[in-house]
């Protein structure tokens, strides 16, 4: 049990201080939640709205101490329940591991993580606003 809360709170680290950041520093007002996208670099990704009740995504970088923030409005991108009904209609016998918005050469994708029939390890990177894929990687299992 110890185990699992140290892993837990290792996975949410610093999400006080980064919704601190953010409504401290942007027109965000209200944060829904906050996810995590490890790639070339780490991000944690907020979804909140403003005083407007515009629905944003703000991709917040952990490293370093100036913080070039990509942000962009929740209803120009694809839901997170279309993307997993178009995964599976393409994946009937997969095993959903993971699906959350990525940031990979300056553009804004979803990461959808999954293993499949094949016993490969998947990684798909989507566009965000239409869902087409932008890039794949496979993995194949070498150990059980």
């Amino acid at each position: 049990m110890f185990l699992y809360n140290d892993l837990a709170s290792a996975k949410t680290a610093g999400y006080d201080e980064t919704k601190k950041q953010i409504l401290e520093n942007t027109s965000i007002t209200n944060i829904d939640k906050i996810e995590q996208f490890n790639g070339a670099a780490s991000y944690h990704v907020i979804f909140g709205e403003n005083k407007d009740d515009e629905k944003k995504l703000i991709f917040y970088p952990l490293k370093g101490n100036e913080k070039d923030l990509t942000t962009i409005d929740q209803h120009e991108i694809m839901p997170k329940k279309e993307v997993l009904g178009q995964w599976n209609e393409q994946c009937k016998d997969c095993n959903l591991v993971n699906i959350v918005p990525a940031l990979v050469d300056e553009k804004v994708l979803w990461e959808v993580t999954y293993e499949n029939n094949s016993n490969q390890y998947i990684i798909d990177y989507l566009d965000i606003h239409d869902g087409t894929r932008y890039e794949q990687y496979r993995f194949n299992r070498t150990f059980k």
